[in-house]
């Protein structure tokens, strides 16, 4: 009787249709259940944010997450321990925006966002450290009393009293609403300085008045009341040439002209379209001395792009920068 032999390949199929391969339909293998996991990605550590001021007090907190977890809930740190729960329990979708608070602690630069799986144990995430500063009802108000009459080159207390500021504040002298230039720049908000009576060129007048301001934030500030100044100090400089309505060539070379106070030793040129600043004449790090005019210019608009061809040159003192002149407008056209 001759043998039948089966083919390899048929005896494959047979085992395959048996469930002899592998694991059969019967007998289903899950695959592991993946762990839980939190990662926070934003905030960064060493960002800032100041609660009450509506442009740097919003926090897009973000994480990533593995396994299956649901729901979350965020907090908020400060030196590792809770200040308040931000959310007790919202959707797993990675991303929550939220009105950043102190939630009742004071500033600092200890903060952090702990974002935690609801149900699962040890499973959640902190972000890095980051600064909180509220400036909600942020206030300041000068304390002391302003003479009738200040007298150029005294030394005069300022006191003020603050709340929620940035931690700075600048000074201005005004008149008439006016700014006229800083006098002091970003100093410690700790209630007093020290003012060497100025005017800044101004002269003497009846009508100034202080401005405390926050570094920062240019809603919160308050003004002293007005007061008279005695100033005869006053520096000068005066440009002749180019007179007003002068028409120069760009790539010419044309001489500036101007004079000044005795105690000017040197100046930097500055071009402006009205009073917005175009280029350098001379590079600001090396002024042109008052011996060296007239002073060529080979003229240059900077292809400026603010689509005039009226212009004013500005000289400023090198030694004192409200000690300033400027030509009436003048034009520079095309070659």
């Amino acid at each position: 009787m001759k043998k039948i032999l089966t083919p390899l390949w048929a005896v494959l199929l047979i085992a395959l249709s048996m469930g002899f391969w592998g694991c059969g339909d019967d007998d289903p293998v899950d695959p592991p259940a993946e762990n839980c996991g939190i990662t926070v990605t934003s905030p960064l550590a060493g960002d800032s944010y100041r609660p009450g001021d509506e442009g740097h007090n919003t926090m897009n907190i973000r994480w990533t997450s593995t396994g299956d977890a649901d729901l979350v809930k965020i907090e908020l740190l400060k030196a590792g321990a809770l200040v308040d729960v931000i959310h007790p329990s919202l959707p797993n979708s990675g991303f929550y925006r939220w009105t950043a608070s102190n939630m009742g602690a004071d500033n600092g630069s200890d903060f952090a966002i702990r974002v935690s799986a609801n149900g699962e144990t040890d499973c959640l995430d902190v972000s890095g450290l980051f600064t909180m500063t509220n400036t909600a009802g942020c206030t300041l108000d000068f304390t002391n009393e302003f003479p009738d009459t200040l007298f150029a080159g005294d030394v005069f207390g300022l006191t003020w009293s603050s709340a929620n500021t940035t931690g700075n504040v600048d000074i201005q002298l005004r008149r008439q609403d006016q700014s006229l230039g800083l006098i002091a720049i970003g100093i410690d908000d700790d209630g007093s300085y020290d003012w060497t009576v100025d005017s800044l060129h101004n002269g003497s007048d009846g009508y100034y008045f202080l401005r405390i301001i926050d570094s920062d934030l240019d809603y919160c500030y308050a003004d002293s009341v007005t007061f008279a100044m005695v100033d005869e100090d006053i520096c000068y400089i005066d440009i002749s040439n180019p007179p007003a309505g002068t028409v120069w060539a760009e790539g010419s070379s044309q001489n500036i002209m101007l004079t000044g106070a005795p105690e000017i030793s040197t100046v930097n040129l500055r071009l402006y379209t009205g009073n917005v600043f175009v280029g350098y004449i001379n590079h600001p790090s090396t002024p042109i001395s008052i011996d060296d005019f007239p002073y060529t210019w080979d003229v240059n608009d900077f292809d400026n792009t603010q689509g005039t061809s009226m212009y004013r040159v500005q000289a400023v003192n090198s030694d004192d920068q409200y000690c300033v002149g400027q030509t009436g407008f003048f034009t520079i056209v095309p070659q």
